[in-house]
């Protein structure tokens, strides 16, 4: 079962960045502020993923209560920097509103995809 999670997190990881790859190119020809939205959205959400992930294969090995306090604590800490992190590159990057949004959308967009992929081409398995 392990196995099974480690891969579909690598094929959401893999497609995470083919699609912010292929959405920072076509934000390019809409305008730079809009592909440096995307980018930068990309990569908070990217690397917030990531964070995640990391967490809770932590919070797995600790007692149950533990755990829970570990993963909330880490929680409102990612969201606090997250945060931070939107209203800093709003204010003094200037970047595409819509272009951040979109690029704070890769990581939900490739889960979505691969579901999909998972249950409609790949028979569910």
């Amino acid at each position: 079962m392990k196995e099974i999670k480690d891969t579909a997190q690598r094929h959401i990881e893999l497609l995470s960045l083919a699609i912010w790859a292929l959405l920072c190119m076509a934000g390019l020809a809409y305008s730079t502020r809009f592909a440096m939205g995307v980018a930068i959205g990309g990569l908070i959400c990217v690397l917030n993923y990531r964070f995640m992930a990391w967490h809770a294969k932590k919070a797995i090995a600790l007692p149950p209560q533990k755990g829970h306090s570990y993963m909330v604590s880490r929680f409102i800490l990612r969201l606090s920097i997250t945060g931070l992190l939107i209203l800093g590159v709003l204010v003094w990057v200037h970047v595409s509103v819509v272009g951040l949004l979109l690029g704070l959308s890769v990581v939900m967009l490739s889960i979505v995809s691969y579901t999909f992929y998972t249950y409609i081409f790949a028979g569910g398995d």
